[in-house]
């Protein structure tokens, strides 16, 4: 304090705390600050760095006072967000437990204003009129900054200048009048009889509108006819009118302001309403969510911070709970909480609000229980925003009783919806199809319904928050088991329609137009295989859905709700044949592409081939033998396939039926490559790529295209034969036709292409891009099965880049057989490092099973014994001799460079230096291209070395 008993004011970040006058001021602005609040600022900042105790606070603040102990609490909260703590990395309260709190930033005393400027101010209060003139504006103090709006800000105030009439319309919640007094703060520069702010919110009686324009500027009016008092005032005004919550009068209000804007031409008008005024010249803007990041974007902190919805979420998390901040370990939880709540702010300020009590984890497991959670608001804040409940009620007041109706309804849609759809599910004889479609326009009219019409068709959708609202009136109604149950029938009916149009458009467009659908099929199966369902329909749904499931990938996520149908089809009756097949196929292809269990075997075969014989149609029969296919190649039974891939034509009417010989074809070439009879499955793969198929044979083998499947054979067969550099160009084309079709395609070209001719190279940086891409791709489709081999290929890399000499020390590493995905995946990790030779792996050469990979395991597993120590030279040279033969007999020439290198080390190790260099350099002199590949480069110098 100076002599003159004035306190120097105090400067922190962008704000000045006047302590004279009692005013915290942000870039000059002064905002809103209680006395308590002001005080307990004022002790923090005069105090910085210094940890202050709670009895001391409390002493200051509330001197002679007994407090509760949230009080102080209370008010910190309160301090932080005015402050904008915690935003953007911005700190300036610290709570330290068990001690106090602290002001964590530096503070700067500002020099007091000089004793000659107090004359000058009591002057200038001297000829103070006593009738100042009217203030510029009453918009209401700020206590928060908005996040996330400025773009729309600034882009509404530019079009207010152009646009005397312009509407912000959203639903509850969304954060339309926050938006508006942004806007109108804006524009108090461009209005010189200034911005003047109307709630119309406690309004019941849409008369009185009109006087709540008249309150707000301060005039007189008659209460018979109060335009005859506003007419003059308002004539020759120049100012911006905001009206705040129109939608509960939207009729009155819509009278006022078109004749403001006939009658008085220098008046703008800013409303808000979840509805349309539909007034002449109304501009409407509707007000979107808050964005939050999409999952596979939730990773990076700096990044997400970005996202508004997110910084929202961290700012009045952190004001609520001294502990919390945003980081990689709960960022994931904040991006789905943010989600959940659509961006709405109102109900991400709710959810940050109870974060103190129900911690992070248990926001997030609680979220369903939405409205009985989200209670707890601002104490200033309007009633019907201090919870969701209060939000909701006071629109589904507004509605008509069909708008009620249909809205309730509407709850059963997972996803976006059609009006066709809608129409389909909700329709009755109480409410016909055309009055379900008024309902919808008019509830996307009250911001209660989203619109989207980005795409080919116009798509409808409930906010989760209105849904889960929704949702519980229907359940109150006594009408969910009828429109479930119509839900359901739906969908099935939908999926089955939508099959006719896959092979007409780009799969990519396909699932951009039904992939949506998904999410209500999950909720019809949930509804149709609970107590109160019906099983047949669950049964006919899941199989109604398999072709989507597979384009989509989702194929970890539906083998449970296959199994699930299996069981439940065969205690139906009538019996149901057709079902029960396309389901038990399902079953064989599903578990072999996630889990590698076998259901080829058994009573599951069996009941298939009874099937397949019991029935006429030659498509399920051909689908049935397909799915046998795919079950004993993925459980890697070659020869098997190659049976089954030959019994293909026998079900078929005709030998020469397009799809039964390109199943045929395709099956016998993957079983003679796998068998090592790669000679024999190169033309037979070459006919399956160019073969005039026609869009029939997407329907039998959508799961895979066949230029993906037949060109990592080509790939892996160019290699094995020599033609290294070939098999990277096949292998990239694989990996490009797989693109964009499904992420199952996507995921085998990778992990059964690519990435091992890659490894196979001893390209080890391009194999870790490669295995980067496999890896995030199979986590992002929950696909456990690619997980596994991009595991494994982990592994195998790692041992290689940290310099381990090849195939040493590395079956400790890696897991153990049980635990890989199935033995396709064995076989393929023995030919990657010689450690990664299992038992089982030389046991399914031995016994025939396994053929493309048997020269290299016999070779690396004589590789392993000699350096353990566990065979005799003799011995090894007798498996080494195996390989090469097997691997002559192959025409597999990279399997015999790899064989006769091994022999021909041995060899010089026993003196017979001329057998060795005759060997080696005979393999190796017929490679022509491939040559800086590793396996090349070792053998030319061990040739150089011999010679």
């Amino acid at each position: 304090m100076d002599a003159r008993g004035v306190l120097p004011a105090l400067a922190f970040g962008p704000f000045v705390l006047d302590r004279s006058h009692k005013q915290l001021l942000e870039a000059g602005r002064p905002l809103h600050l209680g006395g308590r609040a002001f005080d307990l600022l004022a002790a923090l900042t005069e105090r910085p760095g210094e940890v202050l105790s709670r009895q001391a606070l409390e002493a200051r603040v509330w001197p002679h006072t007994i407090v509760e102990e949230t009080s102080l609490r209370v008010h910190i909260s309160a301090l932080r967000k005015i402050l904008g703590d915690g935003v953007a990395g911005a700190r300036y309260i610290a709570n330290v437990p068990g001690r106090g709190y602290s002001f964590v930033v530096p503070v700067t005393v500002l020099a007091p204003a000089p004793e000659a400027a107090v004359p000058a101010l009591a002057a200038a209060a001297a000829v103070t009129p006593a009738n100042p003139p009217r203030r510029a504006h009453n918009l209401p103090a700020r206590l928060n900054h908005t996040i996330g709006r400025s773009a729309v800000t600034l882009a509404l105030g530019e079009r207010l200048l152009t646009r005397r009439l312009v509407s912000i319309v959203g639903p509850g919640g969304m954060g339309k009048t926050t938006v508006a007094l942004d806007v109108a703060e804006a524009q108090l520069g461009h209005h010189p009889d200034g911005v003047w702010f109307v709630d119309l919110a406690p309004l019941s009686d849409p008369a009185r509108v009109p006087l709540a324009l008249a309150s707000a500027l301060r005039i007189s009016v008659c209460a018979e006819d109060p335009w005859a008092s506003l007419a003059e005032p308002l004539g020759n005004s120049r100012m911006l009118i905001v009206l705040d919550n129109c939608e509960h009068v939207i009729d009155a209000a819509a009278r006022l302001v078109e004749r403001v804007l006939r009658e008085a031409p220098g008046v703008h008008i800013l409303a808000t309403s979840r509805e349309a005024l539909e007034a002449e010249g109304e501009w409407v803007h509707r007000l979107s969510a808050l964005e939050a990041p999409v999952p596979e974007d939730a990773t990076d902190v700096a990044q997400c911070r970005l996202f508004p919805a997110v910084q929202l979420f961290a700012e009045r998390a952190a004001a609520n709970s001294d502990g919390f901040a945003l980081t990689e370990a709960n960022l994931g939880v904040v991006c789905h909480l943010c989600r959940q709540l659509d961006g709405m702010p109102l109900a991400i300020e709710l959810a940050a609000g109870r974060i103190d009590t129900l911690g992070l984890q248990g926001l997030a497991a609680r979220l369903d229980e939405m409205f009985a959670l989200l209670t707890r608001g601002r104490r200033t804040a309007l009633p019907r925003h201090v919870t969701l409940q209060a939000l909701l009620d006071w629109s589904h007041a507004l509605l008509t009783e069909v708008e009620r109706v249909v809205l309730r309804r509407l709850s059963v849609f997972r996803s976006s919806f059609t009006l066709e759809s809608a129409a389909a599910v909700l329709a009755s004889e109480d409410l016909p199809a055309t009055a379900v479609v008024e309902g919808v326009i008019g509830l996307a009219a009250k911001s209660l319904v989203a619109v989207d019409v980005s795409g080919d068709a116009v798509l409808h959708r409930l906010l989760y928050t209105t849904r889960t609202y929704a949702a519980d009136k229907l359940q109150r109604s006594g009408e969910a088991h009828r429109i479930a149950a119509a839900h359901a029938r739906h969908f099935e009916d939908l999926l089955t329609r939508t099959l006719r149009d896959r092979d007409m458009l780009p799969i990519a467009e396909w699932l951009q137009r039904h992939g949506r659908m998904m999410d209500d099929v999950r909720a019809g199966l949930d509804w149709a295989f609970s107590p109160q369902g019906d099983t047949l329909q669950g049964v006919r749904l899941t199989a109604a859905a398999l072709d989507l499931v597979y384009e989509l990938g989702l194929l970890d996520e539906y083998r449970s709700r296959v199994d699930t149908a299996v069981e439940a089809v065969a205690s139906l009756q009538p019996p149901q044949a057709g079902l029960e097949l396309r389901l038990r196929a399902a079953r064989n292809f599903l578990h072999t592409q996630t889990t590698g269990r076998d259901y080829s075997r058994g009573a599951n075969f069996a009941r298939t081939l009874e099937l397949a014989d019991q029935l006429d149609s030659v498509p399920q029969r051909i689908e049935a033998m397909f799915s046998l296919c795919a079950n004993a190649f993925g459980t890697g039974d070659y020869r098997d396939v190659a049976e089954v891939a030959m019994r293909i034509k026998h079900h078929a009417p005709d030998p020469d039926e397009p799809v039964a010989v390109l199943l045929s074809d395709r099956f016998l070439a993957l079983s003679y490559h796998y068998l090592g009879r790669h000679d024999e499955a190169r033309p037979l793969a070459d006919r399956v790529l160019h073969y005039p198929a026609g869009n029939a044979y997407r329907e039998y083998i959508g799961h895979i295209p066949k230029t993906v499947s037949m060109r990592i054979l080509m790939a892996r067969t160019l290699w094995l034969q020599g033609a290294c550099d070939q098999a990277v160009a096949v292998a990239a084309l694989a990996q490009a036709d797989a693109e964009g079709v499904n992420p199952l395609a996507l995921s085998q070209a990778l992990a059964m292409g690519a990435l091992p001719i890659a490894l196979w190279r001893g390209e080890n940086e391009r194999a870790g891009g490669l295995l980067d891409r496999l890896q995030a791709h199979a986590t992002r489709h929950s696909q456990g099965y690619w997980q596994s081999w991009a595991r494994s290929y982990r592994q195998v890399l790692d041992a290689r880049v940290n310099g381990a000499a090849p195939g040493l020390g590395l079956g400790l590493a890696l897991s153990p057989v049980e635990m890989l995905s199935g033995p396709a995946e064995l076989d393929m990790l023995g030919t990657l490092a010689v450690g990664a030779v299992s038992p089982l792996g030389v046991e399914r050469v031995d016994g025939g099973m396994v053929g493309w990979c048997g020269p290299e395991v016999l070779r690396a597993d004589a590789e392993k014994a000699l350096r353990d120590g566990t065979q005799a030279v003799a011995a090894a040279e007798a498996t080494f001799m195996r390989s090469l033969a097997m691997a002559r007999t192959q025409n597999a020439l990279s399997w015999e460079l790899r064989t006769a290198t091994s022999l021909a080390r041995l060899w010089r190790d026993q003196g017979r230096r001329e057998e060795a260099h005759r060997l080696l350099s005979g393999t190796y002199g017929r490679f022509d291209e491939g040559l800086a590949t590793a396996d090349l480069v070792a053998a030319r110098a061990l040739v150089d070395e011999l010679n």
